[in-house]
């Protein structure tokens, strides 16, 4: 035989060798993923818990991205997808502690509804229930809890946390300026308590929100409001006064629950979504940009304590990316952030226009997007946010800590040399001086005069009109509503609906999410440029009220960086 000839014989059977292997390899994965095909109706379980979150994020070490729980607009699809599908027989829901915010409910809510509209019988179960987990299960059918459990439903209260003592003990004097009566972001730092104004402004907010949850509990248990306020007062928290109260429908384990829903044979939701999503990805995209985090200049990134940072240099970068790709039709942008740096803010804002020259820009609001994060919003062409969104906050603060104290404190002393009279203006040991302090403050108020531009002209309203709904001021997106700051109320899936209205778009059409998930290589890239990042997380979960300060002097460190103007919510606030 010719050596030409054995040569291809060779390469032919080495051809065929990785022909099979690569064969037998892709059989091998395939058949690990769980893909819904022609069965008998069965029960999708529903597992959410702490995990369930708004953005794609990042998985560990041990976890790739692809294998990370859904996010909770995947969640809501899959829902309303199971509603029609007549592989799915029935719903459980298995409720753990949620993170997400009363937006975030509620959106899930809207999808357990049209779930229900289907007549399948749905059932949720939790160990416990809080005021967002009982939400949650109240938008189901039938609501189980443990034996040994309890259903703390008792009210919303608002706790926001005050350092001015803190602060004082230690030397260090805030030299902050605001402008907008309401702006209360600068308050923590300079007050023991809340002003008037911010004390008015959080009682109409969470009148709001209390009103919607009495209301949504009443429609979704057939109960009469006043009821369910009395409930509230006075909560019955064991199981069997919470049956005998009509607020839970059985008392059972929650293998039970399982046992009833065929768990052995159920569906899985990651499973069901992985369908959901691949049928979202054909035809025409709409491509879903996530702005999840505090706005700061330069790259997006976790903080060293697991915040996360919307960087302008980033996002510019997938807005250019989604206004030259043809295949895009329309631009969602999904907006979960109280806000950060004014200068990133505007230059997000600035590619948002330029997108819009190409194609159609609406915003989704998840729980928060207000201050910058309603900054980057007001210029699209729709807004749509959730009842409970948590929006407005139109204003500005800025400035510095004078630190001067505490180095007295400590014993470190230092001389400074300057040449110019404002040449030390943002030096962290001095104070202002009156002409330097007027100098910033009319800086502050011409960054507040271009906030109400950009808000005027994108929402078409007078500056005056802006004006008298800014100030600072923060609102639910009900009221938001009704003052002209958002146009409709709804979900992830109302704001892609109105995308695809606006861009003609017929048909199927695809979702494309950005950012995309990190892959293990790309984690293991960034943590190295990152060090100390798991050791400081680790401190923020042993220590959480140490963990909470920390990650707020990060975020107003990051936000501030530059002496930049700032456009966000105050400092750490709780709503319960």
């Amino acid at each position: 035989m010719r050596k030409s000839t054995r040569l291809l014989l060779w390469i032919s059977v080495l051809g065929f060798v990785l022909f099979a292997a690569t064969t037998a390899a892709l059989v091998l994965v395939l058949s690990g993923e769980r893909v819904l095909g022609d069965h008998e109706p069965r029960t999708l379980v529903v597992e959410l818990g702490p995990a369930l979150c708004d953005a794609p994020r990042e998985g560990t070490f041990v976890m790739d991205p692809q294998n990370l729980p859904p996010l909770l607009t995947d969640v809501t699809a899959a829902l309303r997808k199971a509603a029609d599908d007549p592989e799915v027989a029935g719903l459980l829901l298995v409720i753990e502690p949620l993170d997400i915010g009363f937006g975030g409910v509620q959106e899930l809510v809207a999808a357990l509804e049209a779930f229900r509209a289907s007549e399948k019988p749905c059932v949720a179960h939790a160990d416990e229930y809080g005021n967002k987990e009982y939400l949650l299960a109240a938008a189901c059918g039938r609501v189980e809890v443990s034996p040994a459990g309890i259903v703390l439903v008792n009210g919303l209260h608002v706790t926001e946390t005050y350092y001015k003592g803190t602060l004082d003990r230690i030397g260090v004097d805030p030299e902050l300026e605001h402008v907008g009566d309401f702006k209360s972001a600068v308050e923590p730092f300079e007050r023991t308590a809340p002003s008037e104004e911010a004390r008015m402004a959080t009682d109409a907010v969470l009148d709001s929100l209390y009103g919607q949850f009495v209301d949504a509990i009443a429609r979704a248990r057939g109960m009469e409001q006043d009821r369910v306020r009395s409930l509230l007062d006075r909560p019955p928290l064991s199981p069997n006064l919470a049956l005998e109260a009509g607020m839970v429908d059985a008392v059972a384990f929650e293998k039970e629950a399982r046992e009833a829903a065929g768990d052995d044979d159920a569906i899985d939701l990651s499973d069901y979504v992985r369908k959901v999503r691949r049928a979202r990805s054909k035809g025409v995209r709409i491509a879903v940009v996530h702005a999840d985090g505090s706005i700061v200049s330069g790259k997006s990134r976790i903080g060293v304590l697991g915040g996360r940072f919307v960087g302008d240099e980033d996002t510019v970068e997938l807005l250019e990316d989604v206004r030259d790709d043809d295949d895009v039709a329309a631009v969602v942008l999904r907006v979960n952030s109280p806000g950060g740096s004014g200068l990133a803010s505007d230059n997000i804002w600035r590619a948002l226009q330029e997108v819009r020259e190409e194609k159609p820009v609406v915003v989704s609001m998840s729980d928060v997007a207000a201050s910058g994060g309603y900054y980057i919003a007001a210029g699209s062409d729709l807004i749509v946010a959730q009842p409970a969104t948590l929006t407005g906050s139109i204003g500005v603060f800025g400035g510095k800590m004078n630190v001067a104290g505490l180095y007295e404190k400590i014993g470190l002393t230092r001389h400074v040399y300057k040449r110019g009279e404002m040449a030390d203006l943002f030096s962290s040991t001095s104070a202002f001086s009156e002409d330097g302090r007027a100098r910033f403050r009319a800086y502050l108020d011409a960054f507040y005069a271009l906030f109400l531009e950009r808000v005027s002209e994108g929402r078409n309203l007078d500056v005056a009109q802006v004006h008298a709904s800014a100030q600072g001021r923060v609102w639910t997106g009900e009221q938001a509503l009704d003052r002209g700051l958002v146009d409709e109320l709804g979900g992830l899936d109302v704001a892609i609906q109105r995308a695809r209205e606006l861009a003609g778009v017929e048909g199927e059409t695809g979702i494309l999410r950005l950012p995309a998930e990190k892959t293990i290589v790309e984690q293991v890239l960034e943590e190295l440029t990152q060090p100390g990042t798991g050791a400081s997380r680790t401190l923020g979960t042993a220590l959480p009220e140490a963990g909470e300060t920390l990650a707020l002097a990060e975020t107003l460190a990051r936000v501030l960086e530059g002496s930049e103007v700032a456009a966000m919510l105050p400092g750490v606030i709780e709503l319960w």
